[in-house]
């Protein structure tokens, strides 16, 4: 009797022990699913971000071209008022400088 009682425990406790697996089993692979959609959906953001910022950068680079041809021209037609504003930054930068 002692026997069978010892069997039927020993029954008892493996069966729990195979539930027990299946349901980490279970919970492994649905950790798993999740991190892999937290990394798809990581890796979509970032490659939107790129994206956008390769666009936006192409655009400000144009625009600062455009400025940049912009006062090219300005100094070239009114001189003097450049050499003025030139010599306006360099004053600025001095005292900024010292401070």
């Amino acid at each position: 009797m002692a026997s069978k009682l010892r069997n039927d425990a020993e029954k008892t406790l493996e069966e729990q022990i195979a539930e027990l697996k299946n349901e980490l089993a279970s919970v492994t692979k649905k950790l798993s699913d999740q991190g892999s959609a937290l990394y798809d959906d990581a890796r979509e953001n970032a490659a939107e971000t790129y994206e956008s910022l390769r666009k936006h950068g192409r655009v400000a680079a144009r625009e600062v071209r455009h400025q940049a041809q912009v006062m090219t021209e300005t100094a070239r037609e009114n001189p003097l008022a450049a050499a003025a504003v030139v010599a306006g930054i360099g004053l600025v930068l001095a005292l900024l400088a010292r401070r």
